[in-house]
């Protein structure tokens, strides 16, 4: 090109093309971005760069229609717009523009004027918009210097959701927060000991919520009728439990089938389950029961739970007479263990344990008069009937004879059954030896309780396994007591002709009740709600920015020319 005139004015041309390529590869910049002097005006306000001064501008053209901006800040706003900011003027306006803003809205901005390093805020607020505009606010919150940031009501519920509860609301603010928090916020202060029963946040909710905070906090406030409503089957089964009625069993088990396995059906291999199901103070109750039968040895409460009683007693197994006046536990236990041992055949062991009962002693606690009439039973039972195997006629006739005496003692309170069992000693006293035929009670001696149904199934399971055995003097034995027994069926006394023992099975049968001292404490029920969504999280980060507004600065920033701002 040889005109000169042409190739200045390409070269012009041509640069101008370049300037509007480059101007439209900026992120964020448009063709008509703010010109250099446009950008030093608003540099005095703590603006900078053509980027933040259109974030800027963004912002003042939404809030300028603000109903709630008087006069003057709205010509404010609109020279700001034209391009001649107010440095005196400028930000309350803007604070006031903001303040008429939905919180989305005010959330939305300080998140843009932050990304553009804009800070119309003080030092404190400056600080939690920064932890508002985070990504992860639940890591900047843990930091050492992010712990001592506070706030208004909003933004100290933000830290608590943001942390999970790790933080929790100030009580100078928590009155204000608990109307409108999230429930699942609360679950996370209940979950971390940052919200109290003492504190009552019921009072603040609808009546479901507040029913549900208060088995949270004050289970034990909840009646049986709430906790259908909720659909708390674990107070339920609790009660269920503990005013003995019939619990319906789950898969899987939980503590209180294995209780009502364990202690009620005395079903032992299910122990070590309900070791494993139970809290752990109730854990260490039973392992001190459970190591308390190897010498049946149990502290004071224990004892005297009688819920316990059928469990303990199925657990020990002593080698020697037990000593009923330690306590009526120790009395039950020593009269069935009388019983049993008389009914397994052992006579001797049977007649040790009577005679702790009958001993006479100048000092001790007096018995039950029902179980001591039951140990003079047994006892006068085991005289009589050892009597023939003792050494000689004079021996034999004291034994009767103190027979006798313990079947009087029986017969004190006028017991027709023992009365009837002091006129057979009486007739066995004054009958000679050879003539009294067998003294003893057929059903005892094949180990069945007296007169009990099913007698003859039980001879015959007898008969098969002394026949296995190859025992025939066994089976002899139960020939000639199921033959008595048969005889005695035929005849109008039937079975009163025998003497009986046990007077009342009732006194011999283990209390029936709940054992308390095993029973779990009402636990708070568990949470129900899930971790607190992000639409939650941003509703309260955005209610957090509008607090923000009580920082912003009334005047700009002083800015280096030449620097950032400070």
């Amino acid at each position: 090109m040889t005109d000169p005139v042409a190739a200045r004015r390409a070269a012009i041309a041509a640069e101008k093309e370049r300037l509007a390529r480059a101007r439209e590869r900026r992120p964020g910049r448009g063709p008509a971005g703010a010109n250099g002097f446009a950008q030093r005006k608003w540099r005095w306000l703590g603006v900078n760069g053509g980027e933040a001064v259109e974030a800027v501008l963004a912002m003042l053209r939404d809030i300028v229609e603000v109903p709630a901006l008087t006069g003057d800040q709205r010509d404010t706003l609109t020279r700001a717009v034209a391009g001649v900011p107010d440095r005196e003027t400028l930000l309350p306006a803007v604070r006031a523009g903001l303040a008429g803003l939905k919180p989305e809205g005010v959330l939305g901005h300080l998140r843009t004027l932050w990304a553009a390093e804009v800070r119309w805020l003080n030092a404190p607020g400056s600080e939690r918009c920064r932890i508002l505009c985070s990504t992860a606010p639940g890591l900047e919150l843990v930091g050492v210097r992010s712990r001592a940031v506070s706030g208004g009501p909003a933004f100290s519920l933000f830290a608590t959701a943001a942390t999970r509860g790790a933080i929790p609301v100030p009580n100078a603010v928590l009155a204000q927060v608990l109307p409108w928090a999230p429930l699942s916020v609360l679950d996370d202060l209940v979950d971390h000991g940052g919200l109290m029963a003492e504190d009552e946040p019921w009072q603040a909710r609808d009546e479901d919520e507040a029913l549900y905070l208060r088995a949270r906090l004050v289970p034990k406030s909840v009646g049986p009728e709430e906790a259908e409503r909720l659909g708390w089957h674990g107070m339920l089964r609790r009660r269920a439990f503990l005013a003995d009625e019939t619990i319906m069993r789950q898969e899987p088990e939980d503590v209180w089938d294995l209780l009502y396995d364990v202690v009620r059906d005395l079903q032992l291999p299910s122990l070590d389950a309900l070791d494993a199901a139970l809290p752990r103070a109730q854990q260490i109750q039973l392992r001190d029961l459970r190591s308390g039968a190897l010498l049946g040895q149990w502290d004071g409460d224990t004892v005297r739970d009688e819920g316990l009683w059928k469990l303990m007693a199925a657990l020990w197994r002593p080698t020697a007479p037990v000593d009923p006046r330690r306590s009526d536990f120790y009395a039950l236990f020593a009269l069935n263990r009388a019983y049993d041992l008389l009914r397994s055949g052992d006579l001797e062991g049977a007649r040790r344990q009577a005679e702790s009962f009958v001993r006479e002693r100048a000092h001790g606690p007096s018995l039950a008069p029902g179980l001591m009439e039951e140990a003079y039973t047994l006892a006068a039972y085991i005289a009589a009937v050892t009597s023939p195997e003792v050494e000689n006629d004079r021996a034999a006739r004291e034994q009767l004879a103190l027979a006798e005496t313990y079947a009087q003692k029986a017969a004190a309170n006028g017991d027709p059954v023992a009365e009837r069992n002091l006129v057979q000693v009486r007739t066995w006293r004054v009958t000679p030896k050879n003539k009294r035929g067998e003294m003893t009670n057929p059903f005892l001696e094949i180990g069945l309780d007296h007169g009990a149904d099913g007698w003859e199934r039980h001879c015959r399971d007898l008969f098969r396994s002394y026949a296995q055995e190859g025992d025939q003097t066994a089976q002899a034995r139960l020939n000639r007591a199921e033959g008595r027994i048969e005889e005695a069926a035929r005849h109008e006394a039937g079975y009163d002709v025998f003497f009986q023992v046990p007077l009342d099975r009732s006194r011999y049968e283990w209390p029936d009740a709940v054992p308390r001292r095993l029973v779990p404490p009402l636990e708070p029920m568990v949470r129900r709600t899930a971790l607190t969504s992000g639409t939650d999280l941003e509703s309260i980060r955005a209610l957090a920015a509008v607090e923000l507004l009580d920082d912003f600065r009334s005047t700009a920033p002083h800015l280096d020319r030449h620097g950032p701002t400070r």
